[in-house]
């Protein structure tokens, strides 16, 4: 007499290979097949609006006419000031910006030519 265990170990090797066993060999072809990704294209946000601004050079010599002629025009007498270097700095930080969105730019261009289809590249 088999023992349980032994048993149970029979009938599943008997299940697991009695499929295989008893029926043709099927033979299993693997066709790989390219899809192009279709990622559509957005449209570039909106540009830049700017608004004008005004700069007043004012010296010692030229602040008691600036003034009168400021509080004509504009009724209120506030104004900022910035010394030559902070200009100079704030000059240099818009070429720095001007620059950032210049080459996100060409970086933007860069990725959406890459993504296109081959055949739209050749068009």
């Amino acid at each position: 007499m088999l023992q349980p265990h032994k048993f149970l170990v029979t009938l599943s090797l008997l299940l697991l290979t009695s499929c295989s066993l008893f029926r043709d060999r099927v033979e299993v072809v693997v066709q790989t097949e390219y899809i192009d990704r279709i990622i559509p294209k957005q449209a570039r946000p909106r540009g830049i609006v700017t608004y004008p601004v005004k700069f007043f050079a004012v010296t010692e010599e030229t602040f008691e006419d600036f003034k009168v002629r400021f509080e004509d025009e504009y009724t209120s007498f506030v104004f900022f000031a910035l010394s030559v270097p902070d200009y100079e700095n704030l000059s240099l930080n818009m070429a720095e910006i001007k620059r950032y969105i210049e080459q996100q730019t060409i970086l933007i261009g860069y990725y959406e030519d890459s993504i296109k289809p081959n055949e739209m590249i050749n068009e």
